[in-house]
């Protein structure tokens, strides 16, 4: 367990060995967003094959020159609502032969962008980073590092201990694909972000 030592989780991550690190909304479990380390932590949490997990970007600048094939009205919307406590699915295309490619799922892939003091913490590390939260495959949500199930904590490499995170929620799951076509955002699901919050950033959702 660490709160310091930044080059390590680095290293042990760019080994494709698994972190439990704080984000703004739960305590989440990273990885390189590679075949080899997805599986071991699809296999940590007990999750089905192939559910999607967010890659987490160091800003919101990195995400852009690395998708430069959005839609300008997806791109737009992104711009509003991020950093902060949401997971925008954006279009698969934007991620073809891109880092990460191996999360897209079903014609998307979910990214985030924290806000401070979280993203200090992730500007120290590679990116972007596969993120789920650090439980258990339908348990609750861990607000701390003590709410963690032993079993995903063995399974970490280093465990970076922040505290409680504040307002523990999950994100809010935002889908932008439609504005590409003319049609208005999707809630998938509500979390950290009330649903009127998002409306106020970028108009008509669904």
């Amino acid at each position: 367990m660490t709160r310091f030592d930044w080059s390590g989780v680095a290293a042990a991550l760019e080994r494709r060995r698994l972190a439990a690190l704080p984000a703004d909304t739960v305590y989440g479990i990273a990885c390189e967003p590679e075949p080899e380390a997805l599986e071991r932590l699809y296999a940590v949490k007990g999750r089905a094959p192939g559910k999607p997990v967010a890659l987490v970007f160091d800003d919101f600048i990195r995400l852009v020159h690395t998708y430069t094939r959005l839609p300008a009205a997806v791109l737009n919307a992104a711009e509003e609502l991020l950093p902060g406590p949401v997971t925008l699915i954006l279009p698969a295309a934007a991620a073809a032969g891109k880092p990460g490619a191996a999360a897209v799922w079903e014609g998307g892939i979910g990214v985030r962008v924290l806000p401070e003091p979280q993203s200090g913490l992730f500007q120290r590390l590679p990116s972007p980073l596969a993120l789920t939260s650090a439980n258990l495959a339908g348990g609750a949500d861990p607000c701390c590092v003590d709410d963690i199930p032993d079993s995903v904590k063995e399974a970490c490499e280093f465990i970076v201990d922040a505290g409680p995170v504040e307002n523990c929620a999950a994100s809010t799951v935002v889908d932008l694909r439609p504005l590409a076509a003319g049609g208005p955002a999707r809630i998938l699901r509500e979390g950290a972000m009330p649903r009127r919050e998002v409306a106020v950033l970028i108009g008509k959702i669904a």
